[in-house]
């Protein structure tokens, strides 16, 4: 059953009807065969006109991830979990070429506080959120040639592993991170190696969360980031600065 949805309080109505649908895709909540509420409920939840939710639907539709009216009930069926680049969510007032100055900030806060995440997820992560994550590397093994794909399936990984945290705080910051991030992505597997290592340091991840030791979650989270923050430097030919100072640094004895 799909959890409800929250009262929009933007005045990009429509866009944000399509985003809450699109942000459960990301974090794997809804899944293909899934289907959705009716326009009325959906509209309801959501606070929305009902013909703003069709024009939600009706875009989703065009992008290939939603068939209308062939659900239970005549609803809309998720039929892909694959969102085209055109449909993407920008983070508010992003600029086109971010400075790599903000990329460094961002990445810093990310490895300040997702490996705490990390931690709490293999606490909380049920056996689903742990097959969900399996299911997440799966998909990224099997993208190798389409890159659109291959990143969704990337941060599909972190998004579930996030929700298993059960913290909507920590939650909605990992995904505002993510957002401002969102330019710099197909950095991420730029060669062969690039993909190979991604799919390693994923799969290690699971381990360690399966296992639960607080060490060596932390351990390999840090050195995932340090991965990704390693390519983003070799890309832009600069050095993150300033250094995380020691007292920052997260100790792994």
């Amino acid at each position: 059953m799909v959890a409800e949805f929250s009262p929009v309080r933007s005045r990009r109505v429509s866009a944000d009807v399509m985003n809450q649908i699109l942000d459960r895709i990301r974090s794997g909540e809804l899944r293909e065969g899934d289907v959705l509420p009716g326009e009325r409920t959906l509209a309801a939840q959501m606070d929305v006109s009902r013909p703003t939710v069709s024009s939600a639907l009706a875009r989703l539709a065009k992008a290939g991830i939603l068939r209308t009216g062939h659900g239970r009930g005549g609803n809309s069926e998720i039929v892909s979990i694959w969102i085209p680049p055109w449909l993407e969510e920008r983070a508010p007032d992003q600029a086109d070429e971010p400075q790599a100055e903000a990329i460094f900030r961002v990445l810093e806060a990310r490895k300040a506080v997702e490996p705490r995440v990390a931690q709490l997820a293999a606490l909380r992560a049920t056996d689903a959120h742990f097959q969900s994550m399996q299911n997440s590397i799966d998909l990224l093994r099997q993208q190798r040639d389409d890159l659109n794909k291959a990143e969704q399936a990337e941060i599909l990984f972190h998004r579930i592993m996030w929700r298993a945290a059960d913290n909507p705080s920590l939650e909605r910051m990992m995904k505002n991170l993510a957002r401002e991030l969102s330019p710099i992505r197909d950095m991420m597997m730029r060669t062969p190696e690039d993909y190979a290592a991604a799919i390693e340091l994923h799969e290690r991840t699971l381990v360690a969360l399966k296992r639960g030791d607080p060490n060596e979650i932390e351990a390999e989270m840090v050195h995932h980031l340090q991965h990704f923050e390693a390519i983003v430097a070799d890309v832009l030919q600069r050095t993150p600065h300033p250094r995380i100072p020691e007292f920052m640094q997260p100790s792994l004895n």
